[in-house]
């Protein structure tokens, strides 16, 4: 949840993506790095009743991997709330852990991203690099599972599980820190450029879910 300038935070520009206006352009292109590594999204989703009463609704759901992805811009600190919704959505299972994804729910907060390398064709490179970090708790690596091929974002709680399949992976893969720049970040253009893979649920979808 994008805050507005009335919130100490920086003034958003709506941006509309794929059928769907994001409260900012971060978002969007959030939205659209997401699609460039085949993960379904789902936009602000559903209103979280939190522990504490207050109302809270992340940015981004992705039901295929059990992950709240909350979009800050580099001035909007405030993160209690996704704070919150870490404790109450982690795991909390004293023996073998029998939640719906590995480790419970996790949350992370996107951030603006990494400048271009510079090597990319073209004056103006579009794409640098995902900037992430996690709000409280483990922090979360970013890799692609070698069984299923899904790209996500995991703990290093072992085993070390891929939260779409389920498949231990440790061993079997690479984790990356958000330092280590492995997902390119897309930013789109006045032209209406699209990421090659449109993985955004359909409201038939959403219905279903």
């Amino acid at each position: 949840m994008t805050e507005s300038a009335d919130d100490g935070g920086i003034e958003a520009v709506p941006t509309e993506y794929g059928g769907t206006t994001f409260r900012s352009r971060l978002e969007a292109d959030w939205a659209m790095t997401l699609d460039g590594a085949r993960i379904k999204w789902q936009y602000e989703p559903e209103a979280i009743t939190l522990p504490s009463g207050s109302v809270y609704i992340p940015d981004f759901w992705l039901p295929e991997i059990g992950v709240w992805l909350e979009v800050k811009g580099p001035n909007v600190p405030r993160i209690e709330k996704a704070t919150e919704l870490v404790r109450a959505r982690t795991c909390r299972c004293e023996l073998k852990c029998t939640c719906s994804w590995p480790g419970g729910e996790l949350v992370i907060v996107g951030r603006q991203s990494f400048p271009s390398d510079g090597l990319e064709p073209g004056r103006r490179p579009r794409a640098g690099y995902a900037a992430w970090d996690t709000p409280a708790g483990l922090s979360a690596y970013y890799m692609t599972c070698p069984m299923c091929d899904r790209a996500q974002w995991i703990t290093m709680r072992r085993p070390w599980r891929c939260r779409a399949c389920r498949a231990v992976v440790e061993g079997g893969t690479v984790l990356h820190r958000s330092a280590d720049r492995p997902l390119r970040f897309v930013e789109g253009l006045a032209t209406g450029w699209e990421a090659p893979h449109m993985y955004a649920l359909s409201k038939v979808e959403k219905d279903e879910d």
